[in-house]
């Protein structure tokens, strides 16, 4: 089927970015291959783990762990969500998958099932995240999630709700946290099985944060929100068709409401990009501290200054008038552009639905 953009992913990035984290963090790595593999598929992003060595995979949701097991993918699974209803903790269970424990009430839930199937389990403690897991000073719900029979922990993790802070700050307080936990059980006689908390930005910047295993996700892609030491390469390059070629006089508007009165005269190419691609999209700002708004004001000044541009042959091309829903303008910038052309753009590969083709 003709598609009039997509994403081309190169494996060969994949495959280098996961083997570049591998080398770099010297412990076993976790592949995470959740939000459809970052947006390369979970298949693909699990297919370059496995070739790295990865000592297991790592989903978010049900489905995710489904589709691996269907395509064949027969390592270790880590689901890292609570299961709240039977039928899916018995399908999770006939095809292998080891499930999170978030709590006492949820591992006695899981233990219903231990006389039919191998119950696996690693424990989440919630160090500051506050999503999932056992509050990191309730020693007594953890104790008590040990003592129950039936389960096998193979496990305990948390996760880091600040390990893209410029300083080992936050991300050393929740650390500690994690460890007073840890050896809690361990005092207590209790086998933890592997200890890991770090994820993609704290594992390549902070190795004390690194312990049994660490969790990569995002490194996969080459899309981590701060500086890492590691190189990483892109992965991923959107490619959109120019399916038309206008020409407008000085004074000609352009798009609903015509606000954009063109002052010279313009060759403009009409490209297949638009807001259903997340193309100029600013993700909304959450509403709990100002900081988070003034931010986001930041970013739309930046764009209303400096709109989202495409490339063809290197040359950037500027847009023109309003971002529409499916198709743009672009000036055409005095290159030999023409219609069934594609022009490249760096997007958000989690934003946008679009085929993915591989290289």
């Amino acid at each position: 089927m003709c598609q009039s953009n997509y994403l081309e992913i190169s494996r060969s990035a994949l495959r280098k970015n996961a083997a570049a984290v591998c080398k770099a963090v010297q412990e076993p790595v976790i592949g995470i291959v959740k939000c459809n593999g970052y947006g390369v598929t979970v298949c693909e992003a699990a297919a370059a783990w496995k070739e790295a060595g990865a000592c297991m995979l790592g989903v978010s949701r049900p489905e995710e762990a489904l589709t691996l097991r269907q395509a064949g993918f027969r390592e270790e699974i880590l689901l890292l969500c609570p299961v709240a209803d039977k039928l899916t903790l018995e399908e999770m269970l006939e095809h292998n998958i080891i499930l999170t424990v978030t709590g006492l009430e949820n591992a006695c839930f899981y233990s219903m099932f231990a006389p039919r199937y191998p119950v696996r389990v690693h424990v989440a403690i919630d160090t500051g995240m506050g999503r999932f897991g056992i509050c990191w000073c309730d020693t007594e719900q953890a104790r008590a999630v040990y003592d129950l029979s039936g389960l096998s922990f193979e496990g305990i993790f948390s996760h880091f709700s600040c390990a893209f802070e410029s300083k080992y700050r936050q991300t050393k307080q929740e650390m500690k946290r994690f460890l007073h936990m840890t050896q809690f059980l361990q005092a207590e006689g209790c086998h933890v099985g592997m200890r890991h908390i770090a994820n993609s930005c704290a594992a390549t910047r902070f190795s004390q944060t690194r312990l049994d295993a660490v969790r990569i996700g995002s490194a996969l892609v080459g899309k981590l929100p701060v500086f890492s030491p590691v190189k990483l390469e892109t992965v991923g390059i959107f490619k959109a068709q120019v399916v038309d070629i206008k020409h407008f006089s000085a004074g000609d508007t352009t798009g609903y409401g015509g606000y954009c009165r063109l002052k010279k005269n313009t060759k403009a190419a009409v490209i297949a990009l638009g807001r259903e691609d997340g193309f100029g999209t600013v993700p909304k700002p959450d509403h709990l501290r100002l900081r988070d708004l003034m931010a986001y004001l930041r970013c739309l000044l930046r764009d209303w200054m400096h709109p989202p541009c495409v490339t063809y042959q290197g040359k950037k091309l500027k847009m023109i008038g309003r971002i529409g829903n499916q198709y743009t303008l672009f000036d055409t910038a005095d290159t030999l552009i023409q219609a069934g052309d594609y022009v490249e753009w760096d997007g958000n590969l989690l934003l946008s639905s679009c085929e993915r083709r591989f290289v």
